[in-house]
């Protein structure tokens, strides 16, 4: 993690956030470097569960009780860990509506194709919607509930919520239920977290514009993840794809958290410039 944070540095970034994917003992040699850690993506560490499975598997929408509070009881660690390290916020993703994923796997293998204006995309489209629209209440209800309860525990220790944009169509929210689970929490305690991949997927697969995103949640924005996309493929660094940058830097308010959140198979190369280039289109100052 030191050579790491050090070419992170080197490459022009100046703090790290710190996700799920890192081991109990990367999580300590990365606070050893004493580099700032702007944000947490919950839960982190990755350690397993009491049921052996990896804690990133748990779900804050679980409809069994035991699983949707040790989801909650581990974000409320990743809480924890936010206010120990001075991090400003984490960012949560809420849950899922279980539904048939070869639905999505066909509609991704369409999209990539450029088949989305056959009338085999329209149907398999309206199919998911369907079957997702119908099993989600319920799901919805156990993410609210969850939602609370994190919301009265970050309070107190003074780390913000920020509730991310969703790849999959199966993922909670989508973009109504964003603003459902918005306004049922206060302010300055849960926010909204951009991923600009993510939102820009979710345009290419038809189910909402990126810029509605950005419109109707500015004003509640903590944080962004920034990343490049090609198709439906996302992480790419930024300059490397078709992400309109200048769209995105007009909704950004000040102040807020901003993570360049790129794939790790991103080699040295792709990663110069991009501090630079952000810059030039008006993401960081």
């Amino acid at each position: 993690m030191a050579g790491f944070v050090a070419k992170a540095q080197e490459l022009g970034f100046t703090h790290i956030e710190a996700n799920t994917s890192i081991s109990p003992r990367m999580l300590s040699e990365l606070l050893k470097t004493a580099v700032p850690v702007s944000s947490i993506h919950s839960p982190c560490p990755a350690v397993l569960s009491s049921q052996g499975i990896p804690i990133s598997s748990l779900s804050l929408s679980s409809l069994v009780e035991n699983k949707r509070t040790e989801a909650v009881s581990f974000t409320k660690k990743t809480i924890d860990l936010a206010a120990n390290v001075k991090a400003r916020a984490i960012v949560l993703h809420m849950g899922e509506v279980p539904i048939d994923l070869s639905l999505q796997d066909r509609l991704y293998k369409l999209c990539d194709r450029g088949f989305t204006q056959t009338k085999e995309y329209a149907e398999i489209r309206q199919q998911l919607v369907h079957q997702r629209t119908s099993r989600a209440a319920h799901y919805l209800d156990a993410a609210r509930k969850s939602l609370h309860e994190l919301s009265k525990y970050s309070r107190q220790k003074g780390i913000i919520l920020g509730l991310e944009t969703r790849f999959h169509p199966n993922e909670i929210p989508n973009i109504n239920e964003m603003a459902e689970l918005l306004n049922g929490v206060p302010e300055g305690v849960v926010g909204y977290w951009h991923d600009v991949g993510h939102a820009e997927v979710q345009q290419q697969l038809g189910f909402s514009l990126h810029e509605e995103w950005l419109s109707r949640f500015q004003d509640r924005m903590v944080g962004i993840h920034l990343h490049d996309i090609h198709g439906i493929s996302d992480h790419h660094a930024p300059g490397k794809g078709n992400m309109d940058w200048e769209m995105i830097a007009r909704y950004l308010p000040p102040g807020i958290v901003k993570v360049c959140e790129i794939g790790e198979w991103n080699d040295e190369e792709q990663m110069r410039g991009v501090v630079k280039f952000l810059q030039k289109k008006g993401i960081i100052s």
